[in-house]
């Protein structure tokens, strides 16, 4: 017979954090579930019917698509518990403090399943599970109240229509790794707890993709966001009291946190980190954040960040975030003729967060505006325009090929970044043709989006291209034709579009 667990969110919103600490947990995984569970396991009873749980395979995720939730970040500053000398008269004597974020979600639906459509579960297995659900006070953080039950059936409907069920591949870009209960989990928990280790040192997971009910209680499966070869953004704010620098000095200052990022990198420092590794495999890139996509932004640059690649290793991911975030972190970043810039992890601005880069919280974007010049992989001749250069261009970095391109040689979109200036960019590096670009996909992506030579040092950098931000360069009254012979004169040339 078939096995539902129910949770229903009396906050609204679910909070927990995803495997990247940028975006929370969504959709949730059945381990989250079963950990609950777990928590709330008292008598051998109740831990022999976890043990029969955990081999019952993969169970289907019944929750809102991806697109259908609203996600959150909130930064602030705990204190620590390290004892350091030292301090101020904002700080208690020897403690210290350190920037924290919390990511969380809030789905449309205040409801979730994990369901084993085709379990060999009993009356008596469902009723004991039921009595363990009763006392689960919550799921995910202590803050994400929620009532579990358990039921020996299908639940009627699918909160936003939809059912992630385990994949057999990752093949493709639409599949979503959740993580799953497994036999031998409880004994790991139990383990794991008596050794002070975190939960998910001993998890396991399942690729997923995403379907939708039919009318004859099928599943069908849709198309989820594709994404990007980047998953986790690391931010960080420039401090206020100095001059505002200007975007087409973006090179230099990536080049610097390239710089500081590796000095503080034990060696030997992973070829992904330092972006020695074999080719076509994505690396670390480096990025500069300026302010554009609204009427009066300026192009000056708000913030630094790093993009990580999603199949950085865990270990190697784990060294990163200890030489960049662990107290003291990294804090100042030094560029071209010596200068020095005191930063600070974590985006205050609307402007640095990374879900306004990625799109994530709105389950990807299918139009993409690139807000620094893409500079081409390759030389344009017959049959190779400006335009599939660079949708080859985003091939090549990893993402889907475009279904339409648009290219130009001045910005298009408000602050947009001309050029970087002639003295900034590498000596060792070849110089080729760079334009700006508006690029629209088949279907929604999910950033950063990256593309073009120099990628991993601050050039080729696309945001979404939502219409707001369109309006925020364009005059009312400005036609297609105006825009291009403003182009025109610009760059002294036409463009192939």
């Amino acid at each position: 017979m078939p096995l539902s667990i129910m949770v229903r969110l009396l906050g609204g919103g679910y909070d927990a954090g995803g495997e990247r600490p940028s975006e929370g947990e969504w959709p949730p995984h059945p381990a989250r579930v079963f950990c609950a569970l777990a928590a709330s396991a008292q008598s051998e009873s109740d831990w022999e019917v976890l043990r029969w749980l955990e081999r019952q395979g993969p169970p289907q995720v019944w929750a809102d698509r991806m697109d259908q939730v609203r996600r959150s970040r909130v930064h602030g500053y705990v204190v620590q518990n390290a004892i350091k000398h030292g301090g101020g008269n904002l700080n208690w004597p020897g403690r210290t403090n350190g920037s924290r974020a919390r990511s969380s979600v809030v789905p449309s639906s205040d409801w979730f399943a994990i369901v084993w459509p085709d379990s060999d579960a009993s009356a008596e297995a469902a009723n004991l599970l039921n009595l363990i659900a009763w006392k689960v006070p919550y799921v995910g953080r202590s803050t994400g109240r929620a009532q579990v039950s358990v039921t020996g059936s299908m639940p009627a409907e699918s909160p936003g229509g939809a059912v992630y069920e385990p994949a057999t591949t990752r093949a493709g870009g639409g599949s979503v790794d959740l993580r799953i209960p497994y036999p031998g989990y409880s004994e790991a928990l139990r383990s794991a707890y008596a050794a002070g280790v975190r939960s998910w040192e001993v998890a396991r997971a399942c690729p997923y993709r995403e379907a939708v009910r039919a009318g004859d209680g099928g599943l069908v499966e849709t198309s989820a966001p594709t994404r990007g070869p980047f998953d986790e953004l690391l931010v960080w704010t420039i401090e206020r009291g100095r001059t505002a620098i200007s975007g087409d000095r973006g090179v230099a200052l990536a080049a610097g946190l390239r710089n500081a990022v590796i000095s503080r990198v034990s060696d030997p420092v992973p070829g992904q980190i330092s972006g020695h590794t074999e080719p076509g495999r994505p690396h670390a890139a480096f990025l500069v954040l300026p302010d554009v996509g609204h009427r009066h932004a300026d192009g000056h640059v708000l913030g630094l960040a790093l993009a990580v690649p999603r199949d950085l290793p865990q270990p190697e991911l784990a060294v990163l975030l200890r030489a960049l975030i662990t107290e003291p972190g990294l804090t100042r970043v030094g560029y071209s003729g010596g200068n020095v810039l005191t930063v600070r992890y974590g985006a205050d601005k609307a402007g640095l967060s990374s879900v306004k880069w990625s799109a994530s919280h709105r389950g990807g974007e299918r139009e993409w505006v690139s807000v620094t010049p893409v500079m081409l992989d390759g030389h344009t001749r017959r049959g190779r325009d400006e335009a599939s250069e660079v949708a080859r261009a985003l091939v090549i970095a990893g993402y889907p090929r475009p279904a339409k391109v648009e290219v130009s040689a001045s910005p298009m979109v408000a602050g947009g970044v001309w050029r970087p200036r002639p003295e900034t960019l590498p000596s060792n590096r070849p110089r080729r043709q760079m334009v700006h670009a508006r690029v629209q996909f088949e279907g929604p992506v999910v950033g950063p989006v990256l593309a073009g030579s120099m990628r991993y040092l601050g050039l080729g950098l696309f945001q979404p291209a939502t219409r707001d931000r369109a309006r925020g360069l364009r005059r009312p009254d400005e036609t297609p034709a105006d825009r291009r012979g403003k182009d025109e004169a610009r760059s002294g040339t036409g463009v192939s579009r």
